[in-house]
């Protein structure tokens, strides 16, 4: 008797993904076999942006006309957004009951929201939008099954490989001396520097790690365990 295949994203396409355009198939093969057509994967960040669809790390297929108006960027107050930010667990909605900024113009009748993570800590969320009536929990616990599969390859190819190791040793003392509550005029005393250089260094840090200020900077580096 002849064994069924394994659905395209959990067959040998999964081992063999090992960049993003591998990756957004395989999510988007996830959704499809949830008859879902559009789906979503961001990291979910503070009470006021949600998710951000332009971090090199988001995969989607949204068309842009459901992204005008929103900047393509900061979605917190979309009621999908904003349960997937307190939920540890995946659940269904009925976009009836929830009408969401990102499914207004799809004709999309349920949301399927899966949180996944980091090693690192860093909370993701891979949300789908579909047709078919509301999920039943059997089957939500399957999706989630498969979904943190795939999100688990994609972490150990790509995000783990992700801005801490872009780091140069110069940024890592900066960081260092960061999270020991020394400011920038005193990182520059000590590390012979000027204040200018010091701001320029924690300037390029942000962007490497995805983060808008210091705080955040020295929590992404403990999260990651770049700095003690």
């Amino acid at each position: 008797m002849l064994m069924p295949e394994a659905a395209y994203h959990l067959g040998p396409e999964l081992v063999r993904a090992v960049n993003r355009m591998d990756f957004f198939r395989l999510f988007k093969a996830l959704a499809v076999n949830q008859q879902c057509r559009y789906f979503v994967l961001s990291e979910v960040s503070g009470e006021e942006e949600g998710i951000n669809l332009q971090h090199p790390h988001a995969l989607h297929n949204l068309p842009e006309s459901w992204l005008k108006g929103t900047n393509g960027k900061s979605l917190g107050a979309d009621p999908v957004i904003a349960e997937a930010r307190r939920s540890t667990a995946p659940f269904p909605m009925d976009l009836a009951r929830h009408p969401s900024v990102l499914a207004h113009a799809s004709g999309a009748k349920t949301a399927i929201v899966v949180p996944l993570h980091t090693l690192a800590a860093k909370r993701y969320c891979l949300i789908m939008f579909g047709e078919a009536s509301l999920p039943k929990h059997e089957a939500m616990a399957v999706l989630a099954l498969d979904a943190a599969l795939i999100f688990q390859r994609y972490y150990a190819v790509i995000l783990s490989l992700d801005s801490v190791s872009g780091l140069n040793e110069r940024e890592i003392q900066i960081v260092r001396w960061t999270s020991e509550g020394k400011t920038s005029a005193e990182i520059a005393i000590i590390l012979g520097l000027s204040e200018h250089t010091v701001n320029s260094y924690i300037a390029a840090i942000l962007r490497k790690l995805h983060v808008v200020n210091r705080a955040q900077m020295v929590a992404s580096a403990l999260r990651s365990g770049l700095i003690a």
